[in-house]
């Protein structure tokens, strides 16, 4: 989702809060008197609009029970190529596959992860002339396992607009969680700005 010129995600009440730092980051108490479900409208909206705090709450029964919110994060670029681009990596082209692999800071800079291998594939152009990617992503970190996958504009990316994609969570204390990784582009495509909220 980092590769070539910028690539993408939404901008977002939700993502600004959980990056300067209004929400806490960490684990709050399971709740088990009500599912922290997300509801089928956030998930839809993945790769379109990101939910915004109030959307995000409301699911939760107005509360943070239940999930875990991970921010801020930092992406750094380790390694990664790009084939079937143009000769202006700043313009996307439909076919054009990136892989990419990504280490994981934590806000006191200290390695929490990385993500190795992850892919991009241009598929698509609509009629405003955005470039569209289908993303996937596997972040392993010191405490369990993320899997992120989902669509979303590469064009706001490129743009410094933050994205949002479903993720899930796949071990460790993430394990059964569900919910979206957030990122924004600051550096294309040495830096990302990150962060995820899962929820039982």
């Amino acid at each position: 989702m980092r590769l070539t010129a910028k690539t993408p995600r939404i901008l977002t009440t939700l993502a600004v809060a959980l990056l300067a730092g209004s929400l806490t980051t960490g684990t709050a108490a399971a709740d088990t008197s009500a599912s922290a479900e997300l509801p089928a409208e956030l998930k839809a909206s993945a790769g379109k609009h990101a939910p915004s705090v109030e959307a995000l709450v409301k699911s939760l029964g107005g509360s943070k029970r239940g999930c875990v919110v991970l921010a801020p994060l930092t992406e750094r670029f380790i390694e990664g190529h790009v084939t079937g681009a143009g000769p202006d990596p700043t313009k996307p082209r439909i076919g054009q596959h990136g892989v990419y692999s990504m280490r994981i800071y934590n806000a006191a800079g200290e390695v929490i992860g990385e993500q190795r291998n992850g892919t991009t594939d241009v598929y698509k152009q609509t009629r405003d002339g955005h470039f569209w990617v289908h993303g996937v992503e596997d972040f392993k970190l010191n405490d369990g396992s993320i899997h992120a996958e989902g669509n979303y504009d590469l064009t706001a990316t490129l743009e410094h607009e933050w994205q949002v994609v479903p993720a899930y969570g796949t071990s460790g204390r993430y394990k059964g969680l569900r919910g979206y990784e957030f990122f924004y582009d600051v550096t294309n495509p040495t830096l990302f700005k990150l962060a995820f909220i899962l929820c039982r």
